[in-house]
């Protein structure tokens, strides 16, 4: 069904709507993807290409970015060099990070720190973060915080191994001021 959309959104005459059903057909492929990977316990089969980390960024905050700053989401910082990944095994992880902090905090702060060592993105809410003993625990599939009964409780699951099967990882934080930080780091090297 999505080659036939796709095949169907090449009739379009509009190019930027071509470009938007395309981003939206590229995620619904990731979707069920994503979805497959949970119910069989594979990787996602995709090849190594080099990825250029702040279009895939631009492309999930923009929704939610505001022409007057005054969105959901906020970035701070850039990527330096392309990163050498899975594009939308990335653009799945980084999206559930994003996702995650708009559902349950209602905006997400993104700071990114790049190295020639390792890619550090931030995803900072404005929630009421994760009691520290369940901090861990909600990386397990389908566990939901009590009274949180939204999604399936497989995004930040799925981003951990997205981010294990590039060698890095997603860990959590509440912060002090309140608010939760999750941090993908992505390393550069090999």
């Amino acid at each position: 069904p999505i080659t036939r959309l796709r095949l169907r959104v090449e009739l379009l005459e509009d190019e930027t709507l071509q470009t938007k059903f395309n981003r939206d057909l590229d995620e619904l492929d990731l979707l069920v993807k994503g979805a497959l990977q949970c119910v069989k316990d594979t990787d996602i089969h995709e090849n190594i290409e080099r990825v250029d980390l702040n279009h895939l960024l631009d492309c999930l905050v923009e929704p939610y970015v505001a022409p007057t700053g005054n969105g959901r989401v906020t970035v701070a910082g850039e990527a330096r060099h392309l990163y050498p990944g899975k594009p939308l095994a990335l653009k799945r992880c980084i999206g559930n990070l994003i996702d995650n902090a708009l559902k349950y905090g209602e905006k997400a702060h993104l700071f990114i720190d790049d190295s020639a060592e390792v890619f550090t993105l931030h995803v900072d809410d404005e929630g009421p973060g994760v009691p520290e003993q369940r901090l861990e625990k909600v990386f397990e599939p389908h566990f939901r915080l009590a009274g949180q009964q939204q999604g399936y409780g497989l995004g930040l699951g799925i981003a951990r191994n997205i981010a294990h099967s590039h060698g890095g990882e997603v860990a959590l934080q509440n912060l002090r001021e309140g608010g939760l930080r999750v941090t993908l780091t992505l390393p550069r090297g090999g």
